[in-house]
């Protein structure tokens, strides 16, 4: 039996709890280690460019966009840019029926 404390006079005495699961922690010995390379190793490692995008591939997005837009208002000549933008990236808000324009 445990003893439980209630006030200065007076122990509460509560059975002992078993768990049959028994868990129980362990450490190993064994340490790993990573290393993370600076800006500067990165940079003269060539990879910069694999990692983050470059100005001319921002451009090339923007251009890509622009293409697409073109495209939907060749196809759609009645449709403002704000519908041609919520018909391209926001597909879900758009009921899209080529009758109606």
């Amino acid at each position: 039996m445990s003893s439980f404390f209630v006030n200065t006079n007076q122990f509460l005495l509560l059975p002992q709890i078993i768990n049959k699961n028994k868990k129980c922690v362990s450490f190993s010995n064994t340490k790993y280690m990573h290393i993370i390379p600076t800006r500067k190793e990165i940079i003269d490692s060539n990879l910069s460019n694999d990692l983050w995008w470059s100005n001319n591939d921002y451009m090339q997005f923007r251009f890509e966009a622009l293409n697409e837009l073109m495209e939907i208002k060749h196809k759609h000549p009645n449709i403002n840019r704000q519908q041609s933008l919520k018909l391209l990236y926001q597909p879900g808000n758009i009921c899209y029926d080529e009758a109606n324009f």
